[in-house]
């Protein structure tokens, strides 16, 4: 049942929206009613309407508690923030993001986990993304499955376990020591692409680049600004990052780099990581940028920081943090720390802001994002 709660999980997740959204479809008779639930011979079926209800009030059906209840607190409250997952993309983008290999592979790899009699999984994806995508609320897991052309939408887990091991096994070990492979996974590539294609020939009031906690911004810094934030991101694939960018002829007035929490995790050294920094910046002055601004590494929590396969130790990112202001110095540009400071007590992430020790929850964006819109004079 876990299997089944990382499957809706990851389809709210940044990488793989965009993919969906981007696919051709005709437009459905039917939209799903159920969400069916199979493993082996059992089977549960959950009303898509149930699940928006709990998404807008939090109060759980019979049906639905039979999966929640597997759950750790932690986790559902993770699927909760999941179903608050709204995008708005760049249709065109998408539509020519569809056509690369990397795109038709996962979109392919997703279907394998959907069962339907008439094997046509591919194409009720694309339907039922493209409608999503057009509701008033944006591309969510709930818009999703409320077009989905069918009655029931069929996720076998026994097979999401299948492709969550095939997954895990294609990154390496999961003792191995983490490290940053965001512009080599396949899931990094096609954000990248996405970007690349979303961006050609733009120019921009304020761009921000960033991990994990500044994508969890989505697409809400208003008009004229393009969040380029990246899962895993560190300073190593940061330049990777703008260098692909450079040649779509992208423009940022302001440009807004906030990482650190990721290199202090990978264990990159402190003359990597302030080379790497450096270059950063170079580059987005390359892209026009009249104005950089440096946004502290994100401490996490003292339980999530002691777990190194959950978070860097608190003591590192310090140590990240204290180089960030070296190359602020030298690059005489301004560190940002106005703003996300609430987020923390003593250089530790308080829980209140937190559901896993590491990322930060709405209320913890809900801060971030208005530092951030703070920077770029909005």
């Amino acid at each position: 049942m876990k299997s089944f709660y990382r499957l809706l999980l990851s389809l709210s997740g940044y990488s793989i929206f965009p993919l969906l959204h981007s696919i051709f479809g005709a437009s459905p008779s039917l939209a799903a009613e159920n969400v069916v639930v199979r493993y082996g011979l059992f089977e549960q079926a959950i009303p898509v309407a149930d699940i928006r209800n709990y998404s807008e009030t939090q109060k759980v059906s019979a049906n639905l508690q039979t999966i929640l209840g597997r759950l750790s607190a932690e986790e559902k409250q993770k699927f909760q923030d999941a179903l608050q997952v709204k995008m708005s993309l760049d249709i065109v983008a998408l539509d020519k993001l569809v056509n690369t290999p990397t795109g038709k592979q996962i979109l392919s790899f997703i279907s394998q986990a959907i069962a339907r009699r008439d094997k046509a999984n591919i194409q009720a994806l694309r339907s039922a993304i493209i409608l999503g995508a057009k509701s008033p609320e944006g591309l969510g897991l709930l818009t999703f499955l409320e077009a989905y052309p069918s009655e029931e939408l069929v996720i076998d887990v026994s097979k999401i376990s299948r492709l969550v091991g095939l997954a895990n096994s294609s990154s390496g070990s999961a003792d191995a020591p983490p490290k940053d492979n965001v512009t080599s996974s396949p899931l990094g590539k096609i954000a990248l692409q996405y970007q690349t294609l979303a961006a050609q020939d733009k120019q921009f009031s304020g761009c921000l680049f960033g991990d994990s906690i500044s994508a969890g911004l989505g697409n809400t810094l208003g008009t004229g600004t393009f969040n380029f934030g990246l899962n895993g991101l560190s300073t190593i694939s940061l330049v990777e990052q703008l260098k692909t960018l450079i040649p779509t002829k992208v423009k940022c007035e302001k440009a807004i780099i906030s990482v650190g929490g990721n290199d202090a995790l990978y264990g990159i050294s402190d003359d990597l990581f302030t080379k790497n920094l450096q270059e950063a910046i170079a580059l987005v002055r390359t892209m026009g940028a009249k104005e950089v601004f440096l946004i502290p590494a994100f401490y996490s929590t003292a339980e999530a920081s002691s777990d190194p396969t959950v978070a860097a130790p608190n003591s590192k990112v310090e140590q990240i943090n204290a180089l960030i202001n070296q190359v602020a110095q030298t690059e005489k540009i301004p560190v940002a720390a106005v703003g996300v400071e609430t987020l923390y007590e003593n250089n530790v992430l308080k829980k209140d802001f937190t559901n896993d020790g590491d990322d930060l929850n709405a209320e913890g964006l809900k801060i971030y994002r208005e530092a951030v819109l703070k920077i770029l004079g909005k």
